[in-house]
């Protein structure tokens, strides 16, 4: 048999997938998934996995066993289809009744019920709102507003004065997105210092559990405010665009949604920005090469972006997936059980050599393009993806004018990077703006 009953793929292909039994871990045993540290970033460890096989078994913090799927054209396939779900409730066995232990990371992970982490006409309901605010004519008005955010910012780089050392990801790549959040979500001016600090502390790796729950209650009372006062006079930002569209569906959300569904655009729209933000100019400025077509025009700062996004995605991996149902790739012969935890390895995947050449080179003129899973793919592919664009753009092409002598204080591989098998990216980019 090829699909349960009723589901096809994406592309109306219905013989991709079979059914069959679970895999076994290879070897008996699985590698804990580490994540970057000082000796390997998180597509390092993405490439040793794949000497077990496209979707080597993986222990993940609490014991948690999953596929690590790490294979790109895989990964296409299982973000596209039915076939896998993100809503833990309905497709891990026992996390709904309890039965199942799971905290730490993958506990926030799976938690919440959002657009993120939900499945079929549930998603489709979830994400539509957010897909119907951040619209085209959005990301436009919003273009003016980035560009005097960005100028600002630069304008207080410049207050510290040429020939000091500066943080980026401090000083610049933080402060741009926090600051466009604010104003996209129409943050009134009374409440715009308390919020940029409560949604600050959300990113504070150094924060305690008690501080981080303080910041995260700050955010959602601020939250709560912001969308009873849509309620009743719904402005032109962001927050008024969701419960518009919420409102307009056959099944209007409820406040506490439209709240968890603002927390996610915070949190994807923030964490992940900072990171390209950084990334990308890391890229640039340790290759003078590459850098020199970008601002020669030669090749545009979109593409150059793209090929950052693919050598280092701002989340390596998103947890978790579940097998809807248990299945077979007939491509790859990999077998799913129902219910199986899968993690799409972003990272990994991203440097699988069989879909790119010299997989570990920065090349803004990569043949065959470097399109990627950084922004996802499928259901699930990133609704905010052009505002997203639009504003690390702006932002690294701005900073370059400004300071187009500025280099990095530390190499690359000297560059401290987030422990995370999530987040991927630098705590901190010293950087000599002359």
């Amino acid at each position: 048999m090829t699909l349960a009953p009723g589901h096809e793929s994406a592309d109306g292909s219905a013989a991709v997938l079979s059914a069959g039994p679970p895999s076994a871990p290879p070897g008996g045993g699985c590698p804990f998934l580490r994540g970057a540290t000082a000796a390997q970033t998180n597509g390092q460890e993405g490439q040793r996995l794949r000497a077990l096989g496209p979707a080597p078994v993986v222990e993940l913090p609490g014991a948690v066993q999953a596929r690590a799927v790490v294979d790109f054209a895989l990964a296409e396939r299982l973000s596209a289809g039915p076939q896998v779900s993100r809503d833990a409730a309905r497709h891990w066995p026992g996390y709904r009744e309890g039965a199942r232990s799971v905290d730490g990371v993958i506990a926030r992970w799976t938690g919440s019920h959002n657009a993120l982490n939900s499945y079929g006409d549930d998603h489709r309901e979830l994400r539509a709102p957010i897909a119907a605010a951040l619209t085209r004519r959005r990301v436009e008005a919003m273009t003016p507003v980035i560009e005097s955010i960005v100028q600002d910012v630069l304008d207080g780089l410049d207050g510290v004065g040429a020939e000091r050392n500066v943080d980026l990801v401090q000083s610049y790549a933080l402060p741009v997105p926090h600051e466009v959040i604010t104003r996209l979500l129409g943050v009134p001016a009374e409440h715009l210092t308390a919020f940029s600090a409560a949604a600050a502390g959300l990113f504070d790796a150094s924060a305690g559990a008690e501080e981080m729950a303080r910041s995260i209650g700050a955010v959602l009372a601020l939250l709560d405010q912001l969308v009873g006062g849509a309620r009743e006079h719904p402005g032109d930002n962001l927050v008024g665009d969701l419960v518009r569209a919420a409102d307009a569906s056959g099944n209007p959300l409820s406040d506490a949604a439209l709240r968890d569904q603002l927390m996610l655009i915070i949190v994807a729209g923030t964490e992940t920005t900072v990171h390209a933000i950084g990334t990308l100019l890391v890229h640039l400025l340790s290759h003078p090469d590459q850098l020199a077509l970008v601002t020669s025009g030669q090749v545009s700062m979109e593409d150059a972006l793209t090929e950052s996004l693919r050598l280092r995605p701002p989340i390596a991996s998103v947890p978790l997936r579940f097998a809807a149902w248990q299945f077979e790739d007939a491509r790859s012969g990999e077998q799913f059980g129902e219910g199986e935890p899968i993690l799409i390895h972003i990272a990994g995947a991203n440097l699988d050599p069989e879909r790119y050449e010299d997989p570990e080179r920065f090349d803004v003129r990569r043949e065959g393009g470097s399109r990627s899973l950084a922004f996802g793919y499928g259901p699930h592919v990133c609704p905010g993806a052009a505002l997203a664009t639009r504003e690390i753009v702006i932002a690294v092409t701005r900073f370059l004018e400004r300071y187009p002598h500025a280099r990095l204080a530390l190499a690359p591989e000297l560059l401290e990077q987030t422990a995370s098998f999530i987040s991927n990216g630098y705590t901190s980019i010293a950087v000599e703006l002359s």
